[in-house]
């Protein structure tokens, strides 16, 4: 949600421009009172091409790579989070296609979007089959294609997902009572389609309220079987931004979506899972030199499964100084995540964060 930084213009004339910017950052991490260490804060770099064409259409063309440049394993791990192109009009709205955020994060997830460091785990937006949710398509869904328009006061997000075959099969050879047959497992998913439809309101300039609904066919593949991997969810959401406030919800339901591993759950997949973000940020302009200058802001992620005692759950102090393209950011995470028989977990996991983040 952090405005755009002094990108680079390599090109630009009345009706072209080629952009190249990104992002570097890096995060320390203090557990029990001992340093853990740097992690990548979610670097990337990107290419923008925008072209303005006669009768009020224009055109997109973006492609974005996340990336180590700490070489935290060794490599610069690189991976490709957005590749897309798209045409646009006033009376007609924008359509895109590619690996996208859609209408999930875009219209309703990014509401809350708003912590430095954490966050984003109870929106549902990337803790499902994926790590960027390309593959159910709550994150930045591949394949896509995404329709959005405004109507006045109301602006509606459609999109489709195509098909992805990631099927995968693993062949032994068996030699039992004189004969050789062959043994067949299967594994990774395989997706139909998805599609999301989402709607929102802005009664004025500062409130924004809307919801999302999103749909699934997967099949997944374990030991030899197809099993049904559909995915449903809903999200409701918005804020209120009167002055230097910015106050913000969301909440969600999660059907056969959630990792078992984020809840304690025994399940590759929870049932069903309930999840709500909670954020509020003040600033305050111009008290010391920088941009937006100093923000305070805190707030809560709060994911349980509904089957058993099972959370993923903390609550978040922050501050944050702007300087330019300079951010420096600390956030003081409380946990209060519960196992699935409602114990708390046996190490103390409160951790101080430390952020630092240049755009360019």
């Amino acid at each position: 949600m952090s405005p755009m930084a002094q990108a680079i213009e390599v090109y630009k004339t009345d009706t072209d421009r080629v952009e190249f910017s990104g992002r570097l950052a890096a995060f320390a991490v203090i557990q029990d009172g001992a340093h853990d260490e740097i992690y990548n804060g979610g670097s990337r770099i990107r290419l923008i091409h925008e072209h303005q064409f006669q009768q009020g259409w224009s055109s997109i063309i973006r492609a974005e790579w996340g990336f180590d440049p700490w070489f935290k394993d060794g490599t610069d791990a690189h991976y490709k989070r957005m590749l897309y192109a798209g045409a646009a009009h006033e009376k007609w709205g924008s359509f895109t296609v590619g690996k996208q955020y859609g209408p999930w994060y875009d219209m309703v997830a990014v509401n809350t979007d708003w912590f430095w460091i954490n966050g984003g785990e109870a929106s549902g937006t990337f803790e499902g089959r994926s790590g960027d949710g390309g593959l159910h398509g709550t994150g930045r869904p591949d394949n896509s294609l995404y329709w959005k328009k405004g109507f006045g006061e109301f602006t509606v997000g459609l999109l489709y997902q195509l098909s992805h075959d990631g099927q995968h099969s693993n062949e032994t050879s068996l030699f039992e009572d004189g004969v050789f047959t062959t043994e067949t497992e299967y594994s990774g998913y395989e997706r139909d389609y998805s599609y999301e439809a989402a709607l929102n309101w802005h009664p004025n300039e500062d409130v924004t309220v809307g919801g999302v609904f999103h749909h699934t066919e997967l099949s997944d593949y374990e030991s030899g079987n197809s099993e049904n991997g559909d995915v449903d969810a809903w999200l409701l959401g918005g804020h209120w931004s009167p002055g230097n406030w910015y106050i913000a919800l969301v909440g969600g339901e999660y059907r056969n979506h959630i990792a078992g591993s984020t809840l304690d759950s025994s399940e590759a997949f929870v049932d069903k899972a309930r999840g709500a973000e909670f954020v509020v940020n003040y600033k305050f302009k111009e008290v010391i030199w920088g941009d937006d200058s100093v923000e305070l802001y805190g707030g809560l992620n709060h994911l349980e499964d509904t089957d058993s005692e099972a959370r993923y759950a903390y609550q978040i102090l922050g501050a944050a100084w702007r300087v330019k393209d300079l951010t420096l950011a600390t956030e003081y995470r409380f946990d209060n995540s519960r196992q699935s028989d409602g114990s708390e977990y046996s190490a103390d996991r409160d951790q101080l964060m430390f952020l630092a983040r240049y755009d360019f």
